[in-house]
């Protein structure tokens, strides 16, 4: 069957504190920050730095034959209880030699070694046939761990807490309000979070701050953008974008973004005609850790028909096909596309 048996963040968790461990971890999963944080755990826990020169053994994928990591795995250790070796990002998937490899590792890891597996910059395959024969063969000596974006609630409670241990103050909603300006990526909010709670003093990280100091995403440039361009503000709409091609942003990735935020007001508009609310679309369409976007798809939309959301997208479409087919200057293209959606959403028609 397609589910396997995998345990959860908060067991791994459990495991760890218990010192109970498996003889393998594969961690896996879109939340790069706890996948690092579980694979450093698992080290700091069981590797004694008396003796690391011996029993710690880290492989980078990109630059290492599975022969030679599997070669270190069947070490015995020194001096201590386990040998531990780390693999990060090795494209186990391109090959089926090397998933056999595993597996006869695996049915047979020694007791002595801990042998995790974990992927920062490649994103496998979940679904593919391949990996899940790769997460068959970790079931049968350890654990699998998919490492998903946690909520909303859930990060934002972890800021407020990571704000009192740098001895600064944060509300929940302001917490969130900096999700909404840095995006869900946990490791660029916990640096966003030393740099405002280091200017906060020990006071309270507000709004105000955030909006002087924190680093804004893509993600919430964009949203300026669409709120400028439902508003009809043309001269602000035009000073993000010129914002974004100064960051050296990519035009395709600008609008790619501008599609991902109507294609929100279209998924929020759908489901308000049909009688459905945000938190529906939310569950249905898989918002975990963004809700934020729903929110702001809520506010925009608002003065937008299904007609002008279906033409603004149509629109987005072909300057996605322009971009990728004609030699005419970018930037040129994205402005074309900024007026188009001005005069749509002011319900002006164009020839």
């Amino acid at each position: 069957s397609d589910v396997l048996p995998k345990i959860n963040e908060s067991e791994l968790k459990k495991e760890i504190k218990s010192g109970d461990f498996k003889n393998a971890y594969l961690l896996y999963g879109e939340e790069s920050y706890l996948k690092e944080y579980y694979a450093s755990e698992l080290k700091n826990k069981i590797v004694d730095k008396t003796f690391e020169a011996f029993n710690f053994h880290y492989f980078d994928g990109k630059d290492t034959e599975l022969d030679d990591i599997l070669k270190d795995a069947q070490m015995l250790p020194m001096m201590s209880e386990y040998n531990f070796v780390m693999v990060k990002d090795y494209p186990i998937e391109k090959s089926a030699n090397d998933i056999k490899l595993l597996e006869e590792y695996l049915k047979d890891a020694p007791d002595t070694t801990v042998f995790v597996f974990w992927f920062d910059a490649i994103e496998p395959d979940v679904k593919s046939a391949k990996f899940k024969n790769v997460i068959k063969a970790f079931e049968k000596a350890g654990d699998c761990v998919e490492l998903q974006k946690r909520s909303e609630n859930d990060v934002a409670k972890l800021l407020v807490s990571g704000a009192k241990k740098r001895g600064a103050v944060l509300s929940n909603d302001t917490a969130k309000y900096l999700i909404s300006i840095s995006g869900n990526d946990m490791k660029i909010l916990l640096n966003e979070l030393d740099k405002l709670s280091y200017y906060a003093k020990g006071g309270e990280i507000t709004k105000e701050i955030i909006d002087n100091m924190a680093t804004k995403c893509l993600q919430a440039r964009i949203y300026d953008l669409s709120k400028y361009v439902v508003a009809g503000k043309s001269g602000m709409a035009y000073d993000v974008l010129n914002v974004l091609f100064e960051m050296k942003e990519e035009p395709i990735i600008i609008l790619s973004a501008i599609s991902g935020v109507y294609v929100d007001m279209y998924r929020v508009k759908c489901a308000k005609s049909a009688g459905f609310g945000f938190d529906d679309v939310a569950k249905y369409y898989n918002y975990r850790g963004r809700e934020f976007a729903l929110r702001n798809a809520t506010r925009d939309c608002a003065n937008l028909s299904l007609e002008q959301l279906r033409t603004s997208l149509d629109e987005i479409s072909k300057t996605d096909v322009k971009l990728k087919s004609t030699a005419v200057d970018k930037k040129l293209l994205l402005e074309e596309l900024i007026i188009k959606l001005i005069l749509t959403a002011r319900g002006v028609k164009y020839a």
